[in-house]
Protein backbone atom coordinates (compact mmCIF):
# COMPACT_ATOMS: atom_id res chain seq x y z
CA UNK A 1 0.00 0.00 0.00
CA UNK A 2 1.24 3.45 -0.82
CA UNK A 3 2.91 5.18 2.14
CA UNK A 4 2.42 8.70 0.88
CA UNK A 5 -0.47 10.06 -1.12
CA UNK A 6 -0.75 13.08 -3.30
CA UNK A 7 -1.77 15.45 -0.50
CA UNK A 8 -4.92 16.96 -1.97
CA UNK A 9 -5.93 13.58 -3.30
CA UNK A 10 -5.44 11.83 0.04
CA UNK A 11 -8.65 13.31 1.37
CA UNK A 12 -10.49 11.70 -1.51
CA UNK A 13 -8.59 8.42 -1.66
CA UNK A 14 -11.86 6.65 -1.03
CA UNK A 15 -13.19 8.00 -4.32
CA UNK A 16 -12.68 5.66 -7.31
CA UNK A 17 -14.02 5.04 -10.79
CA UNK A 18 -14.10 2.45 -13.56
CA UNK A 19 -11.63 3.28 -16.30
CA UNK A 20 -13.72 1.68 -19.08
CA UNK A 21 -12.51 2.17 -22.63
CA UNK A 22 -11.58 5.82 -22.25
CA UNK A 23 -7.96 5.23 -21.23
CA UNK A 24 -6.48 6.70 -24.40
CA UNK A 25 -4.49 9.79 -23.57
CA UNK A 26 -5.26 12.75 -25.77
CA UNK A 27 -2.14 14.87 -25.82
CA UNK A 28 -2.74 17.45 -28.57
CA UNK A 29 0.72 18.76 -27.62
CA UNK A 30 -0.69 19.33 -24.15
CA UNK A 31 1.56 19.40 -21.12
CA UNK A 32 0.99 18.88 -17.43
CA UNK A 33 3.15 21.98 -16.85
CA UNK A 34 0.89 24.72 -15.55
CA UNK A 35 -1.61 25.45 -12.81
CA UNK A 36 -4.64 23.17 -12.28
CA UNK A 37 -7.53 22.68 -9.87
CA UNK A 38 -9.52 19.52 -9.13
CA UNK A 39 -13.10 19.83 -10.37
CA UNK A 40 -14.43 16.43 -9.33
CA UNK A 41 -13.48 12.89 -8.39
CA UNK A 42 -15.14 9.57 -9.17
CA UNK A 43 -15.06 6.25 -7.38
CA UNK A 44 -16.01 2.94 -8.92
CA UNK A 45 -15.91 -0.05 -6.63
CA UNK A 46 -15.80 -3.40 -8.41
CA UNK A 47 -17.41 -5.32 -5.55
CA UNK A 48 -20.75 -3.53 -5.77
CA UNK A 49 -20.24 -2.06 -9.26
CA UNK A 50 -21.22 1.41 -8.05
CA UNK A 51 -19.87 4.76 -9.10
CA UNK A 52 -19.83 7.67 -6.68
CA UNK A 53 -19.04 11.22 -7.76
CA UNK A 54 -17.57 13.91 -5.51
CA UNK A 55 -18.12 17.45 -6.80
CA UNK A 56 -15.73 19.85 -5.14
CA UNK A 57 -17.06 23.01 -3.49
CA UNK A 58 -16.10 26.44 -4.79
CA UNK A 59 -13.83 26.77 -1.76
CA UNK A 60 -12.06 23.46 -2.48
CA UNK A 61 -11.67 24.50 -6.14
CA UNK A 62 -9.52 27.43 -4.97
CA UNK A 63 -6.86 24.82 -4.28
CA UNK A 64 -4.22 24.69 -7.00
CA UNK A 65 -1.65 22.21 -8.24
CA UNK A 66 1.14 23.98 -10.09
CA UNK A 67 3.33 21.65 -12.12
CA UNK A 68 6.78 22.88 -13.12
CA UNK A 69 9.47 20.90 -14.98
CA UNK A 70 10.54 18.71 -12.04
CA UNK A 71 8.39 19.68 -9.06
CA UNK A 72 4.89 20.77 -8.22
CA UNK A 73 3.26 22.75 -5.47
CA UNK A 74 -0.19 21.92 -4.12
CA UNK A 75 -2.13 24.54 -2.18
CA UNK A 76 -5.34 23.33 -0.56
CA UNK A 77 -8.38 25.17 0.77
CA UNK A 78 -11.33 24.00 2.86
CA UNK A 79 -14.44 25.53 4.39
CA UNK A 80 -14.02 26.42 8.06
CA UNK A 81 -16.50 28.39 10.21
CA UNK A 82 -18.29 29.82 7.14
CA UNK A 83 -14.95 30.91 5.64
CA UNK A 84 -12.72 29.43 2.97
CA UNK A 85 -9.25 28.97 4.44
CA UNK A 86 -5.94 27.73 3.09
CA UNK A 87 -5.12 24.45 4.81
CA UNK A 88 -1.75 23.39 3.36
CA UNK A 89 1.02 24.09 0.85
CA UNK A 90 3.30 21.24 -0.21
CA UNK A 91 6.03 21.13 -2.88
CA UNK A 92 7.19 17.73 -4.15
CA UNK A 93 9.48 16.39 -6.87
CA UNK A 94 7.68 14.27 -9.46
CA UNK A 95 8.33 12.29 -12.65
CA UNK A 96 5.97 12.02 -15.61
CA UNK A 97 6.72 9.44 -18.29
CA UNK A 98 4.87 10.59 -21.43
CA UNK A 99 5.25 7.16 -23.07
CA UNK A 100 3.65 5.08 -20.30
CA UNK A 101 1.50 8.02 -19.10
CA UNK A 102 2.64 7.22 -15.54
CA UNK A 103 3.13 9.90 -12.91
CA UNK A 104 4.84 9.38 -9.54
CA UNK A 105 6.48 11.29 -6.75
CA UNK A 106 10.14 11.08 -5.82
CA UNK A 107 10.97 7.71 -4.23
CA UNK A 108 7.48 6.38 -5.04
CA UNK A 109 8.01 4.84 -8.49
CA UNK A 110 6.23 1.66 -7.31
CA UNK A 111 3.10 3.74 -6.64
CA UNK A 112 2.38 5.51 -9.94
CA UNK A 113 -0.74 7.32 -11.03
CA UNK A 114 -1.89 7.19 -14.66
CA UNK A 115 -2.77 10.28 -16.66
CA UNK A 116 -5.55 8.88 -18.85
CA UNK A 117 -6.52 12.18 -20.47
CA UNK A 118 -4.45 15.28 -21.12
CA UNK A 119 -5.59 18.19 -23.25
CA UNK A 120 -4.83 21.91 -23.22
CA UNK A 121 -7.66 22.47 -20.71
CA UNK A 122 -8.27 19.20 -18.83
CA UNK A 123 -6.43 16.30 -17.25
CA UNK A 124 -7.65 13.05 -15.70
CA UNK A 125 -5.35 11.44 -13.16
CA UNK A 126 -6.14 7.87 -12.08
CA UNK A 127 -5.14 5.99 -8.96
CA UNK A 128 -5.08 2.19 -9.50
CA UNK A 129 -3.35 1.44 -6.21
CA UNK A 130 -5.90 0.37 -3.62
CA UNK A 131 -8.63 -2.20 -3.12
CA UNK A 132 -11.08 0.22 -1.54
CA UNK A 133 -13.99 -2.21 -1.14
CA UNK A 134 -11.91 -5.23 -0.05
CA UNK A 135 -12.99 -7.55 -2.87
CA UNK A 136 -9.42 -8.42 -3.93
CA UNK A 137 -9.51 -6.19 -7.03
CA UNK A 138 -7.75 -2.83 -7.09
CA UNK A 139 -10.32 -0.10 -7.63
CA UNK A 140 -9.78 3.08 -9.63
CA UNK A 141 -10.01 6.66 -8.42
CA UNK A 142 -10.29 9.33 -11.13
CA UNK A 143 -9.50 12.97 -10.43
CA UNK A 144 -10.67 15.49 -13.02
CA UNK A 145 -8.48 18.59 -13.26
CA UNK A 146 -9.16 21.82 -15.12
CA UNK A 147 -6.35 24.14 -16.20
CA UNK A 148 -6.41 27.63 -14.70
CA UNK A 149 -6.07 30.15 -17.51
Amino acid sequence: MMKKLFLPLAVFSVMASCSGNDDEVQTNNASIIGKWYIDKAEKYTSGNKKTEIKIFSECEKKGTHEFREKNMTSTTFAPENNNCVQTDVVTRIYTFDPVSKKFWYEDEKDFPYTISQLTQTSMVLEDHLEDIDGDGIKDVVKFYFKRIQ
